[in-house]
């Protein structure tokens, strides 16, 4: 029992959490600047990447991304250079 909360509280950090350019963690929180528990296209700006991939992540089309949404941003791959 006591493993399945710690691995549901693992999985809870690990998707409220992505990375900016410089590699620092940011999380669901530190975006959310209004405490709305959604993130605006403009919180979400603060990661280019996420801007980039925003019509994919807000599956509902509603605007904003719910936390379930900010969780299934998935960093790119970095280039190969063999392209």
């Amino acid at each position: 029992m006591k493993r399945h909360i710690l691995s549901a509280v693992f999985t809870t950090l690990i998707s409220s959490t992505a990375l900016a350019q410089d590699g620092a963690v940011i999380t669901f929180n530190d975006l959310d600047s209004n405490s709305d528990d959604g993130l605006s296209a403009a919180e979400a700006g603060a990661l280019p990447e996420i801007s980039a991939q925003w019509s994919t992540l807000d599956s509902d089309a509603d605007g904003k991304l719910s936390r379930a949404e900010f969780a299934s941003y998935r960093i790119p791959a970095p280039a190969t250079g063999d392209e």
